[in-house]
């Protein structure tokens, strides 16, 4: 029986050693501004470290120039000038890749009257046709959605709330320390967002990395012995390092480019989402900690399986985003 605990355990660290390999999902931006005269300035933001970078594909009728491409912090940009006879009322735009890239794209357009036509495009829907009139969709089900997807594929968020379950000893604080995060957590991304607070994300991502592991260690020890501050302060610290983690979350806007006029109405809807998935997540493993509580070898074989992936998985990360983070400070 202990020999299957083992392999069971190997078996899950592995598989989430897989994911914590892969670069980090960013969203891609394609900003188009009217100019005078039938020319367009078009802007197109991805990551640089995508292996399958997508490409944005413009309709026809619009003739972009030659880009000029450089970096910006993480990411690559493309700027074109373009000229567009008929205007851009009824054409497409489209970015091709998302799918392959596992990411999204905020497509921006914004004319020379000042109306501004904003769509989130997805794998599912990568294209966006310009109506003759009004303006585009609401954002709010846009970034809605995009937060509850984000917290879904973001590894290292969802062991740390693995984490605050796990050593949550009852319902009641189960409920203050997720509080106490969601807090934490929602008011660093919004000073980022609104750019009260600077963002240094390889410091961020190291710090979040470090987070994950201190709960990993604390969880470590036999319940008895179980005697450290993160143990006997659970909301507190469940509070402090959500401050870490919601800079982690503006990482993720900020790369994306937030809505002109619409920034608290994004923030706020990416932000419900993200608490939406995060309830999800904690339901769903509650109740499968819930049967496996019946057998007391099987619960335990599941709490040792996530405290050593959260452990074997953190480690690497903490060794891989510090010399990431050391890098950009030699260069």
């Amino acid at each position: 029986m202990k020999s299957l605990r083992h392999c069971f355990i190997l078996l899950c660290v592995a598989l989430l050693a897989a994911p914590a390999w892969a670069h980090k999902m960013a969203p891609s931006l394609l900003d188009i501004r009217e100019l005078a005269g039938g020319e367009y300035a078009a802007l197109f933001r991805t990551p640089a470290d995508a292996r399958k970078p997508p490409t944005p594909r413009f309709p026809q009728g619009c003739e972009p120039g030659s880009p000029v491409v450089n970096s910006q912090g993480t990411a690559l940009e493309w700027r074109w000038t373009m000229t567009c006879s008929a205007g851009l009322a009824g054409l497409t735009f489209a970015v091709d890749g998302l799918l392959d890239s596992q990411t999204t794209a905020l497509l921006r357009i914004e004319g020379g009257d000042g109306r501004l036509h904003e769509q989130l495009l997805r794998p599912e829907s990568a294209s966006y046709t310009v109506p003759e009139s009004g303006v585009g969709a609401s954002l709010w089900p846009q970034y809605l959605s995009l937060g509850f997807k984000h917290i879904l594929i973001g590894l290292d968020h969802l062991l740390f709330v693995t984490g605050l379950l796990l050593l949550a000893g009852s319902w009641r604080q189960l409920l203050k320390t997720v509080t106490a995060f969601t807090v934490g957590h929602s008011v660093t991304l919004l000073l980022v967002s609104l750019q009260w607070i600077p963002h240094w994300a390889a410091l961020v991502e190291l710090a979040i990395a470090a987070t994950i592991l201190l709960l990993a260690v604390e969880l470590s020890r036999p319940r008895a012995d179980r005697a450290g501050w993160l143990g006997r302060q659970q909301w507190p610290m469940a509070a402090v390092f959500g401050l870490i983690h919601g800079l982690g979350f503006a990482g993720v806007l900020a790369e994306l480019g937030l809505p002109s006029g619409r920034l608290v109405e994004a923030v706020l809807a990416f932000n419900i989402g993200i608490e939406l998935g995060q309830l999800a997540f904690v339901a769903v493993l509650a109740l499968l900690l819930f049967a496996a509580a019946r057998r007391a070898s099987a619960a335990q074989g599941l709490r040792w399986a996530a405290v050593y992936s959260m452990g074997s998985v953190s480690v690497f990360w903490c060794l891989d985003r510090g010399a990431t983070l050391l890098s950009e400070m030699v260069l």
